[in-house]
């Protein structure tokens, strides 16, 4: 019986070393990818980016993630959701725990980069806070996604974003 013990223990300890060491990988690949690689936040865009001036937010409605670069001193990017409304560009930022920091990040510094359609854009986030707006955003986005729009997506704690052009430095 003892012996059996310490095999199962054996095998559980090299499975769960065995987890950490691939999960450490990915995220260490990730830093260093063209973007974020599906959940882990990515290194820096390499391809050169665009102005958001002139872009038509309606050709995006239908496209289920973008890509989003902040901290272009230390860039990294994150996969994120996105809706259309009124014809400018939103993005949520929910379930704000501790260790989701790039919201804040954006509000102190909103130079961000997306990646929507194969294409970059140097845009600017500006935090939206207006009460009716956001109600109309989160039913967007419960339309969108199929969320149930009185649900716990409903009461959650969300962030939203609108996508602006830069103002040049």
């Amino acid at each position: 019986m003892r012996l059996e013990s310490g095999i199962a223990r054996g095998f559980w300890g090299r499975a769960v070393v065995c987890s950490v060491v691939v999960a450490a990988a990915a995220y260490w690949l990730a830093r260093r990818a063209d973007g974020p690689l599906g959940m882990f936040p990515g290194g820096p865009f390499r391809q050169e980016s665009e102005s958001c001036h002139d872009v038509d937010w309606a050709e995006y409605t239908d496209v289920s993630e973008i890509e989003l670069e902040l901290r272009p001193d230390a860039p990294r990017s994150i996969t994120t959701w996105s809706v259309v409304l009124e014809g400018a560009l939103y993005i949520p930022a929910d379930f704000l725990t501790p260790w989701k920091r790039w919201p804040h990040e954006v509000e102190e510094d909103p130079r961000v980069r997306l990646r929507v359609g194969g294409r970059v854009f140097a845009c600017r986030a500006m935090r939206a806070t207006d009460a009716q707006q956001i109600s109309r955003l989160r039913a967007s986005i419960a339309e969108k996604y199929q969320i149930s729009a009185d649900g716990a997506a409903a009461r959650a704690e969300v962030w939203w974003f609108r996508i602006l052009p830069r103002v040049p430095d």
